[in-house]
């Protein structure tokens, strides 16, 4: 479900007929941007129940209790921001370059990154200042879940099989690559609404810190304004727990390990 509309403004000119004259207001209508995916307004399920696994295993005590939440209307992107466009902005705006391009250890470690591979090795002021870069945002961890996997609470965007017919679905620990695929990879384990890689790759920075949820009665010292919320799992992660959609990987947010990426959101209006 690729959305390649333009966002497109209307003047009317003011015109003038036999002494007579007729002003027509501006007119914008919000259509979303190349290569973005709308995400409707409305409720969706949030977190996970004891029915979803081993709670402290397969689930986090962190994901409970499952509550309904609503979402207004956003855009997210369709793929993972790439090398190449991250690659972009640093040449653009001199920003500084993450340590995966040129910590010898990490280079010793891992491939370089690749132009259609999703950028990866970014801290959260990296991920903020990319997409306020491109005139776009981080997404909320709540945007970034219905995004995920829709509205009814399914554990992976597919749904609740892990693997069907044996197909692995996302780039995780299973699938035995070792390193990042590209962004548009994984048709099979496209979200509701059609975007990719939101389970696998690389795990994605939302703008949250790490906080309780609503009617939940765990306290934790990382609870508060500490760490920020990264989401989707990684390449080098396993399916169950961390790449379930609902799983919640709290980090610093100067923390720029390979695992991190980027996606980027959008107001609708």
């Amino acid at each position: 479900m690729k959305n390649k509309l333009l966002l497109f403004t209307f003047s009317l000119l003011f015109l003038s007929f036999s002494g007579c004259s007729m002003a027509v207001k501006e007119v914008k209508l919000p259509v979303p941007p190349d290569v973005m995916v709308y995400i409707p307004e409305g409720w969706f399920l949030m977190g996970s129940t004891e029915k979803d696994g081993r709670v402290g295993m397969a689930v986090g005590v962190d994901e409970l209790p499952q509550h309904k939440v609503y979402v207004n209307g956003f855009y997210i992107d369709l793929y993972e921001t790439t090398s190449k466009d991250f690659k972009r902005f640093l040449d653009t705006t001199g920003w500084k370059t993450p340590r995966i391009w040129w910590e010898e250890e990490w280079i010793a470690m891992y491939p370089a990154p690749v132009d259609t591979h999703p950028m990866s090795g970014v801290s959260w002021y990296d991920a903020e200042a990319y997409c306020k870069w491109v005139e776009k945002r981080l997404p909320t961890e709540a945007e970034w879940e219905k995004a995920a996997r829709g509205i009814d609470g399914r554990q992976w965007p597919w749904g609740d099989e892990l693997n069907v017919l044996g197909k692995i679905k996302a780039n995780t620990q299973e699938a035995g690559i070792g390193w990042t695929t590209p962004v548009d990879s994984y048709y099979e384990g496209i979200s509701p609404y059609g975007v990719y890689n939101m389970a696998g790759n690389v795990m994605e920075w939302t703008s949250d810190w790490y906080k309780a949820y609503p009617g939940s009665t765990l306290e934790r010292e990382a609870f508060g304004e500490k760490y920020k919320v990264l989401k989707g799992g990684a390449w080098e992660n396993s399916s169950v727990p961390i790449v379930r959609s609902a799983y919640r990987h709290a980090v610093a947010p100067i923390w720029d390990h390979p695992g991190h990426g980027i996606r980027c959101a959008r107001d609708a209006e």
